[in-house]
């Protein structure tokens, strides 16, 4: 596998239109705990938008011809970074409503996440090299201007997700498995790689598609969305390897994009059992589901992420 060069990154400025459903701008400078970002499709393509807690309607924050995706609010709340796509790696000041794009080596970004001190972005990079695809994931220095590589192993590795202690990187890593006569057999795997020592370990051992980890606020749990039991449904996981994975949505159509509220009692995640992408939540305790109640016209989501 080829690494890619270190390189220096540059900003380019770009202004964002930032519109609300009540049509106003959003004018808070940070957003609050408890706040939910994601995207949501009610005119023809994906924007951002986000909701605070106890509230019902969504307050838009872009309007463009791109498609937004993959929302992380930065841990000040001040911020938002996400990914446009066409691959482009932007940050949101809610100061300011106008995004800031970086821009950097050949490829297409995805999936950031933020450190724990706000300093940097951990995100993938993709590169294509027809017939082959390639994913690593790299580390943004805003100090510095410059981006890393933080992590490379064999396949592609993808949807990174830093601990709450920020000591610890969950990933998924896809392995292709080619038999003569049968065809290539993809699996998707999580592991857990030390950033004190660099020891990345497999966290669980299956033929599945395991994916989309989401930490714990407390760090002990990871939620993942998986297809082990043929469906795809949201499992959480001990981070230590102390107790087995456990199931906790059931019933018809993909469950995926887990991501934990605030106090860890309830996950946010995406069902299409409706024949939509709707936003659910899950009680972590009780594994009883209910949709997310927003006011606004029916539409797809996806993405969510808790702040």
């Amino acid at each position: 596998m080829k690494k890619l060069p270190i390189l220096i990154l540059f900003f380019v400025t770009a202004a964002l239109v930032a519109q609300c459903s009540s049509r106003e701008f959003f004018s808070a400078e940070s957003i609050p705990k408890g706040t939910l970002a994601f995207v949501a499709n009610p005119s023809g393509n994906w924007e951002l938008f986000i909701v605070s807690a106890g509230q019902t309607t969504p307050i838009q924050l872009t309007n463009t011809p791109l498609d937004e995706r993959t929302p992380a609010i930065s841990p000040d709340g001040m911020q938002i970074a996400y990914v446009t796509s066409d691959g482009s790696l932007w940050i949101m000041p809610l100061a300011t409503k106008m995004a800031q794009q970086l821009a950097g080596p050949p490829g297409h970004y995805g999936y950031p996440a933020w450190t724990k001190d706000g300093s940097g972005l951990v995100y993938t990079v993709y590169t294509f090299n027809p017939p082959n695809e390639d994913a690593d994931l790299f580390l943004y220095s805003f100090k510095d201007k410059k981006q890393r590589l933080l992590l490379q192993q064999t396949g592609p590795q993808d949807f990174p997700a830093l601990s709450p202690s920020g000591e610890r990187l969950a990933y998924m890593s896809s392995v292709a498995t080619l038999v003569p006569g049968f065809g290539a057999t993809v699996t998707q795997q999580l592991w857990i790689a030390s950033l004190k020592d660099g020891k990345p370990q497999q966290l669980l051992w299956s033929t599945s598609h395991d994916t989309r980890p989401a930490w714990s606020p407390d760090g002990k749990w990871l939620a993942f969305s998986s297809d082990r039991n043929g469906n795809p449904d949201i499992w959480i996981v001990d981070a230590d390897q102390h107790e087995a994975p456990m199931q906790l949505s059931n019933g018809p159509g993909a469950k995926t994009d887990p991501t934990f509220s605030p106090d860890g009692n309830q996950i946010a995640y995406v069902s299409n059992a409706s024949g939509r992408s709707q936003l659910m939540v899950i009680d972590v305790k009780t594994r009883q589901s209910r949709p997310l109640s927003l006011s606004s016209r029916s539409t797809d989501f996806r993405d969510p992420s808790w702040r």
